[in-house]
């Protein structure tokens, strides 16, 4: 019986099958960037002293009871990755307890310190008015001129605190930071991140264990989110 064949179509073509279609490249995790998150910044002025009758109090005026209170229910709700302090007791004292509390690093730092206002150091404001009225108005109403006697000038003061905004600003992108310190340090930063003259800064109220928030975005632009609260 002869082999049957397979009639042969006329002008057909190779039957192609459909070529699978090509899957996207994975890009590696090791070389995906997670978004820039914005820095939280929370200034925060200590608690209430122990003699708060002063007008420039000493290094070592600690916290009294009332300001141990403060400080205690202003933060019991806080979270921060990183706590700075200014190096005297009334702030060190609290910020280095606060931190080990929440298990995060703690950086005191002495430029985050008050202006250091030499002679007048423990007295009171009346005693400073009866002792030096000139220079008294001077630093009111032209901070920038001031210079304590025997201490600081308000030039120097200004630029301590820039330097260590200017690196807490690099060291700490992304992250959430208090920085425990006092009413002339609160409006210096606050005078540089919202590039105003320090003596508009004198508007702002200060008060015990009261907070400002500041939220830096990753292209560098600031915004200031709150300001005398007793809590955030």
């Amino acid at each position: 019986m002869a082999e049957e064949q397979t009639p042969e179509v006329q002008g057909s073509e190779p039957l192609l099958l459909p070529k699978q279609a090509e899957q996207p490249a994975l890009a590696s995790p090791a070389l995906e960037q997670p978004p820039a998150q914005s820095t939280f910044i929370d200034l925060l002025k200590h608690g209430r002293v122990a003699t708060p009758s002063l007008f420039a109090a000493p290094a070592d005026e600690p916290l009294g009871m009332e300001g141990w209170k403060q400080l205690t229910l202003a933060t019991q709700q806080g979270s921060w990755d990183v706590i700075y302090s200014s190096t005297t007791r009334r702030c060190h004292d609290f910020a280095r307890l606060l931190a080990q509390r929440l298990d995060c690093e703690f950086i005191p730092d002495a430029r985050l310190c008050e202006l250091n206002f030499g002679a007048w150091i423990g007295l009171t404001q009346e005693e400073i008015y009866a002792r030096d009225p000139e220079l008294l108005h001077q630093y009111y109403f032209q901070p920038r001129r001031f210079i304590a006697p025997e201490g600081e000038s308000m030039d120097f003061f200004m630029w301590r605190v820039a330097e260590v905004w200017a690196e807490v600003l690099e060291a700490q992108q992304g992250k959430r930071v208090l920085i425990l310190t006092h009413t002339g340090v609160i409006r210096a930063l606050i005078a540089k991140a919202l590039d105003l003259l320090y003596q508009k800064s004198l508007r702002f109220a200060v008060d015990s264990a009261c907070f400002t928030r500041l939220q830096i975005y990753p292209d560098g632009e600031l915004m200031l989110l709150a300001h005398g609260v007793k809590a955030v």
